[in-house]
């Protein structure tokens, strides 16, 4: 009963995604298929058949069984062509069949207008974490300029050692979102080779700017490595950032190779500094 269902549930899916233009051919044949048969029937077995005008020609009656499958086919039927016997279950054959057609037709344009819809939120959705992400980063350098800052003056206390926590973690969480520009399935939104490289210009800066303010603590006698929690995120980052860039690197379909090595020689200076503290 399930792989009944599967096999149905596969026609059906293969049925509303053909294109347009066979659907009509399906719906041209069908029609041209019946009219054939309403004609076979009138000449064949004439108790049977659509009643036709029985003056007209050969011609004339074969586009009238045309005419007639027409109608039947747009359940239309304006009763000056009576079907009688075996053609009235053939016409209503034909009417739920094209009805059937209709509706796929009618499913499909629908399902269209969705998915268009569909992909216009998910772009509009994209652009905003696009956008959150480089502002996101943006927020983090400020922060850490402030805490070098800070520790130019002399002037560092408690509360900056959770702001620094805080910025690490805020940092990872906005480098664990990139990949999914690329991982969706249905290809809805893929970031540009222009939006890409400013991604990249927004992560370079920021792990430039750790470099930087580590090396700032290190010049100012900072144990920077002694407050636990700031120390243990900035680890948990630099593991999540090559998480991040290897996947980052191999799902973009643009070449950037050069930027990406320059970004994970960041990220591995970061790493230098915590082993050379250990």
């Amino acid at each position: 009963m399930n792989t009944r269902k599967s096999n149905n549930g596969s026609l059906m899916g293969k049925i509303t995604h053909l294109p347009y233009s066979q659907m009509f051919l399906i719906w041209v044949g069908l029609t041209t298929t019946f009219a054939l048969l309403y004609f076979a029937l009138h000449i064949y077995a004439p108790s049977h058949g659509p009643l036709l005008p029985e003056h007209d020609t050969m011609w004339l009656q074969l586009g009238n069984s045309f005419y007639f499958s027409i109608i039947t086919a747009t359940t239309t039927g304006y009763g000056d062509i009576v079907p009688h016997g075996f053609s009235k279950a053939l016409a209503g054959l034909q009417a739920i069949i094209s009805f059937f057609v209709f509706g796929v037709f009618i499913t499909k344009l629908v399902a269209n207008r969705q998915e268009m819809e569909m992909e216009r939120v998910f772009r509009l959705t994209s652009e905003d974490t696009f956008h959150n992400t480089r502002e996101g980063l943006y927020i983090v350098r400020k922060d850490f300029d402030r805490l070098m800052e800070a520790a130019e003056n002399g002037t560092l206390a408690k509360e900056h050692w959770e702001d620094l926590a805080t910025a690490y973690k805020q940092c990872e969480s906005l480098l664990s979102q990139i990949p999914d520009f690329y991982d969706n399935e249905e290809h809805l939104y893929i970031i540009d080779q222009r939006r890409e490289h400013l991604l990249q210009e927004a992560v370079h800066r920021t792990l430039h700017r750790i470099n930087t303010m580590l090396d700032v603590f290190s010049e100012k006698s900072i144990e920077w490595t002694a407050d636990f929690v700031s120390n243990a995120s900035l680890i948990s980052l630099v593991r999540v950032a090559d998480t991040v860039l290897a996947l980052w690197k191999d799902k973009s379909p643009y070449e950037g190779a050069e930027a990406f090595e320059d970004i994970l020689g960041l990220n591995g200076s970061i790493r230098g500094k915590i082993e050379q503290t250990i």
